[in-house]
């Protein structure tokens, strides 16, 4: 009974906690979007973002500071060096949870530019985070459905001119993307459902880091190939954190540049043959990255049985 009154008081107070930074940095933030709105010349909307950016940050290190004190797990992370605040990064991460996100935020804070990732344009036009997301200068993209598509089949290749014109924008300034190849979380089912070749993730898509790499290819400093493991669980919920489920996070990071190994050149990737490039790259990635989960998730299981 204790131990049951313990735990829901540390959750209590951390979700309170957590959620007055969300309501008072967001907020802020949405701010700057208004007022970037409202005031039409493009250097002061530099300046703004730049403000947003640091208002983000702040966010950021108070969500660190929370979990550390409320949980504390133990970070096993391999590969930060050589990283810069003023480079052009491109991050490609397995996805297991909801936790990704903060996960990722946590290990690149004030290592590389702040994360950002491909939103639906639809999300623009949210009352506070909208404004936010527009304020931080995230790349947005527009998906059309099926039945739209055969209705008009004239927007055909639209929403990819869209993102391509979303990282054009990005251009001349330290950024980095965030994109998870697999398009969605990893769970048993989807597993199942999509007949993966790989044990441990999905399938990875090739569109959005073919669009990427053809917008930004000739500024990008490097790839960030992320292996993100959870010991002892496929796709972690929020309540497995929380529940202090979670006590150990690994982070393996591999730097990758353009025209060495298996990644294709930019020259490549520019031409017809690019996106079959990048699929056949993200294939031979992906199967690495699978034996890297696989090898953690066994060692871990068997240290724990020893002890």
């Amino acid at each position: 009974m204790t131990s049951f009154f313990k735990n829901t008081t540390k959750i209590s107070f951390f979700l309170i906690f957590l959620s007055l930074n969300t309501i008072f940095h967001g907020s802020l933030v949405s701010l700057c979007g208004i007022i970037k709105f409202l005031i039409p010349i493009s250097k002061f909307h530099i300046v703004i973002s730049k403000i947003a950016y640091w208002i983000s940050g702040g966010y950021v290190l108070i969500n660190n500071f929370l979990i550390k004190v409320f949980y504390d797990p133990e970070w096993d992370i391999q590969g930060l060096d050589n990283l810069s605040m003023n480079g052009t990064y491109l991050v490609m991460s397995n996805h297991l949870s909801l936790l990704d996100i903060p996960t990722l935020q946590r290990v690149f804070f004030q290592q590389i530019p702040f994360l950002r990732f491909f939103i639906k344009q639809q999300l623009i036009f949210v009352p506070f985070l909208g404004q936010a997301l527009w304020a931080l200068n995230f790349p947005s993209m527009k998906r059309y459905s099926k039945e739209t598509l055969n209705k008009h089949p004239e927007l055909r290749g639209k929403d990819l001119e869209t993102t391509k014109s979303s990282c054009e924008n990005l251009r001349g300034q330290p950024v980095t993307m965030l994109i998870y190849a697999e398009g969605t979380r990893f769970t048993p089912e989807k597993h199942r459902r999509t007949n993966s070749t790989y044990k441990n993730l999905l399938k990875p898509r090739a569109g959005g880091i073919n669009t990427v790499l053809r917008s930004l290819g000739d500024e990008l400093t490097s790839i960030l190939n992320v292996t993100l493991v959870y010991p002892g669980h496929n796709s972690p919920s929020l309540f497995d954190f929380l529940l202090g489920r979670i006590p150990k996070v690994f982070i393996r990071i591999e730097a990758l540049k353009l025209g060495e190994n298996e990644v294709p050149s930019l020259e490549t990737i520019k031409s017809t043959k690019g996106s079959l490039a990048v699929k056949n790259f993200l294939n031979h990635t992906w199967k690495a990255k699978d034996k890297i989960i696989s090898k953690i998730h066994t060692e871990k299981s068997i240290a724990g049985t020893l002890n």
